[in-house]
C-alpha cells in the first residue's frame, strides 16, 4: 500500500495567509489535494499542519485524512515530513510526498505516478516535465519514497532537506516524464494566486 503525506505546515510568509485555505473553484487548496488523492485511490493520507493548524481545522474538515502537527515548522519541510511519517501506516510500501500548494495536480497525474511506482517500489520516483520557460526538464512533486528510505528521512540533517534523502548513495531514483506542467507549479505569492483565480 501507499501512504500520502501532504505538507501544509509552512508559514506562507510570502502569501500572507495560510496557503492551505486559499480558495479555488469553491474549495480550499488542501481539499483539492486531498480529494485528488482520494480519487487516485490513496487510502492512507496524513496532512501535516503547523502554527495555523487551528485556523485550518476550523475551516476545513478532514474526510478520512489523519492530521499531524509539526510544532516547529520553522525547522523546514523535512521536519514536517518526519511528523507525517510518524502517523503514516506502518504497512506502507511507499510514501507519496505531496504539497498543499499544488491544488491543480489532477487525480490522473497521481494515478500515473503511482502506476509507475508500483513497478519499481524499491526506488524513489520523481515526476518531471518540460518547462518551456528555459527549454529544459524540471523535477516536481509529488515524490514517492520507498519504505526503505523512511529511516533516511529521520537521519537526514534538517538543513539538507529531502534532497539529502533523494541523493543518498543507497537510493535509486527513477524519473517519470509527465506531460503535466502542474507538477512543477506552486503558489507562493498573491500574484501567483491571483493568476490562478483569473484563469478559473
Amino acid at each position: 500500500m501507499l501512504s500520502a503525506v501532504i505538507l501544509a505546515a509552512g508559514d506562507s510568509s510570502r502569501m500572507g495567509r495560510p496557503k492551505a485555505l486559499l480558495e479555488w473553484r469553491g474549495l480550499p487548496f488542501i481539499e483539492h489535494v486531498c480529494a485528488a488523492l482520494r480519487k487516485a485511490g490513496v487510502e492512507d493520507r496524513v496532512v501535516v499542519l503547523g502554527k495555523s493548524s487551528a485556523e485550518i481545522l476550523a475551516a476545513w474538515h478532514p474526510a478520512g485524512e489523519k492530521v499531524a502537527v509539526n510544532v516547529k515548522p520553522e525547522n523546514g519541510q523535512l521536519s514536517s515530513l518526519k511528523a507525517g511519517l510518524l502517523d503514516a501506516s506502518p504497512a506502507a510500501e511507499g510514501y507519496m510526498v505531496c504539497l498543499a500548494d499544488q491544488p491543480t495536480v489532477p487525480a490522473d497525474t497521481y494515478k500515473k505516478i503511482i502506476a509507475f511506482w508500483s513497478e519499481r517500489k524499491d526506488q524513489v520516483v520523481i515526476p518531471k516535465t518540460f518547462r518551456a520557460l528555459d527549454s529544459r526538464f524540471k523535477r516536481g512533486h509529488p515524490v514517492i519514497l520507498p519504505a526503505s528510505a523512511r529511516a533516511l528521512c529521520f537521519e537526514a540533517p534538517l538543513e539538507k532537506g529531502l534532497h539529502w534523502v533523494t541523493h543518498h548513495s543507497s537510493v535509486q531514483v527513477a524519473d517519470l516524464e509527465v506531460k503535466d506542467p502542474e507538477v512543477i507549479r506552486d503558489f507562493d505569492t498573491p500574484e501567483d494566486y491571483e493568476a490562478l483565480v483569473k484563469a478559473g
